[in-house]
């Protein structure tokens, strides 16, 4: 028996059973996109060895003994995992899928196609203020000679499997802890909402370099602070949802060291509780390096940032009126079901028992300095999911889902802490309760127990109806919304703006070249004034179903579409997925 649990924790053996893993599961991924897919056991057998792998390493993390050698090793399982789950989608999907990367690689081909970087079409789609998407895959490109869409494609997942590096590396530093750094680390790469729901192009950088750039304006010497400063120019050249989340964080430090904290040490219960230090100049540097890009090259994105602090204002003090998302739960329920749900949802309170737990830490006096202040800061974050959460307008400008992925990296040493304090203790029973949650993390964030309807595991065609048109609607593009758009950007005017349901809205997003020349609106219902140009899905043909889709919820309404081919009313295009109606 001493044996078999020295091998089970050895570290070339967990290394291998990683590695295996790792293959298994995205090989298997890559060829549901073939025509001659795996059985899908394999997919299965590769996130089971993996969450085996990832189990053993904790188990191993907690007897090891600190050290080069035992730091080596926990990077190289950190990197390798990370790698395997941020390809995750890349894999499986094999190309480019959803809204967004999309839509950047559109705006790519446009920088790559003229050879320069035109900030007036910032006007056109703020996308094009991001130089991430643009003129760094372009320069790339010119370099190594290597398509710029693929070169996307690399870089969006590679910056986000360096994350959870950066996380190990700056947890390690502000702690003197690898164990609690490794801890953290894993259970970001383990997290659905970090490798799965919002992997975009120009969020990898940005995410990053957002990162380190706190990191380093917390630092003590002036010239780390001062790449701290160009870092935060980095975020705004990269992704301006990003650059804003910056720009809260910066006057939250500010907020909280200069005037919360000071007015909490007057009170007995927080009198034992240290000072959050901040230089100001090189934060007030960073906002305005920022506030001056944004201004330049996404100037849209400053108004709409000014409207939607007007509408959160308002609506704090109306909580319960305005507009709201048809879902604010920090799940994807068309594809994760009620089981997954409820993980998630799990999960979460998980990472707020622990922010509960070193905020106790901080109030009693046991944290101090730097670390300190990434405390109190992630606790803001956490505030901040939870106004998303609450208010009616932010839940509509932004997905609180994507909230909690641009924060997770700052807040999963909340998690990570819990979960060691717990295994830490002398009870086997917990030790078996930490080893069993970090067993199950990895199959539950997959959303395993609803794999019938995700179409991870299953191709299109063998998916339920609904979930096929979330797939047709959001994910996958394919060769009738090529044709679709190519005919209606060649032959329908240019001031006669289209009317779709969702299924067409992604057809035209998805295919019709930047900077674009038609306008389009997405419609609740089927359009039967017959006023424009309209395109119409199969799901509404065929099966009696318009579609809306707004930020992730998706509405399904039953609709006839018999009106639309009656004698006065024309149908200029069709085929087997698209028919397109012109007005009488």
């Amino acid at each position: 028996m001493g044996r078999i649990l020295d091998l089970a924790t050895n570290q070339g053996f967990i290394g291998i059973l990683l590695g295996v893993g790792a293959l298994t599961y995205n090989l298997s991924l890559y060829s549901e996109a073939s025509r001659n897919p795996f059985p899908e056991f394999f997919i299965y057998f590769g996130i089971f060895i993996q969450a085996t792998s990832v189990t053993l390493f904790v188990a191993q993390l907690a007897h090891s003994e600190p050290g080069r050698v035992q730091q080596r090793f926990q990077l190289f399982f950190l990197f390798l995992l990370s790698i395997s789950l941020s390809f995750t989608r890349l894999s499986r999907y094999a190309g480019f899928s959803g809204f967004d990367l999309i839509r950047e690689n559109s705006v790519l081909q446009n920088t790559a196609a003229s050879g320069f970087w035109d900030p007036a079409l910032g006007a056109s789609s703020p996308y094009q203020s991001s130089l991430a998407i643009t003129v760094l895959p372009t320069m790339t490109s010119a370099i190594s000679q290597v398509s710029a869409s693929q070169l996307l494609l690399f870089q969006t997942f590679f910056f986000f499997a360096l994350l959870p590096i950066a996380v190990y590396a700056v947890v390690n530093s502000i702690t003197n802890d690898s164990k609690l750094a490794a801890l953290s680390s894993l259970t970001l790469a383990l997290n659905w909402f970090f490798f799965g729901a919002h992997i975009i192009g120009k969020t990898a950088p940005a995410l990053l370099l957002f990162f380190l750039a706190f990191y380093a304006l917390t630092g003590k010497e002036h010239s780390v602070r001062s790449l701290g400063i160009i870092l935060c120019l980095g975020v705004a050249m990269s992704h301006y949802t990003i650059s804003i989340a910056l720009v809260f964080v910066l006057v939250a430090w500010l907020v909280i060291s200069k005037i919360v904290v000071p007015i909490l040490q007057r009170l007995p219960f927080f009198e034992k509780s240290s000072p959050i230090q901040v230089t100001v100049t090189p934060l007030l540097a960073s906002l305005a390096l920022v506030t001056l890009w944004l201004a330049f090259a996404a100037p849209t994105i400053l108004s709409q940032a000014f409207t939607s602090i007007q509408q959160v204002l308002f609506s704090i003090s109306h909580l319960s009126s305005g507009p709201k998302r048809a879902d604010t739960s920090l799940a994807i329920s068309s594809a994760a079901g009620p089981i997954v749900t409820g993980w998630f949802d799990f999960q979460n309170g998980l990472i707020a028992l622990g922010a509960l737990l070193f905020l106790n830490r901080y109030r009693r006096g046991l944290t101090r300095g730097i670390f300190a202040t990434w405390n109190l800061m992630g606790a803001s974050l956490i505030g901040l999911l939870g106004a998303w959460l609450a208010l009616p307008y932010v839940s509509v400008a932004i997905e609180s889902t994507r909230i909690l992925a641009i924060i997770l990296p700052f807040i999963t040493f909340f998690l990570a802490g819990l979960l060691w304090r717990i295994f830490k203790s002398h009870q086997s029973l917990w030790k078996g309760t930490v080893l069993v949650l970090i067993f199950v993390m990895l199959p539950m964030n997959l959303m395993l127990p609803n794999q019938e309807r995700n179409s991870l595991y299953h191709s299109r065609d063998s998916l339920p109806l609904d979930a096929r048109l979330d797939v047709d609607s959001s994910l996958i593009p394919n060769a009738a919304n090529a044709a679709v758009a190519a005919w209606v950007n060649s032959n329908v005017p240019a001031n006669k703006p289209l009317e779709v349901d969702s299924v067409g809205r992604y057809a035209i997003i998805t295919a019709v070249p930047f900077p674009p020349k038609l306008g389009f609106a997405q419609e609740p219902s089927p359009p039967y004034n017959f006023s424009r140009y309209a395109i119409l899905s199969s799901y509404f043909v065929d099966h009696d179903i318009w579609s809306t889709s707004i930020l992730g919820s998706s509405i399904q309404v039953t609709a006839d579409p018999s009106p639309f081919f009656s004698p006065t009313h024309n149908i200029v295009y069709s085929s087997s997925v698209f028919w397109v109606a012109s007005p009488p």
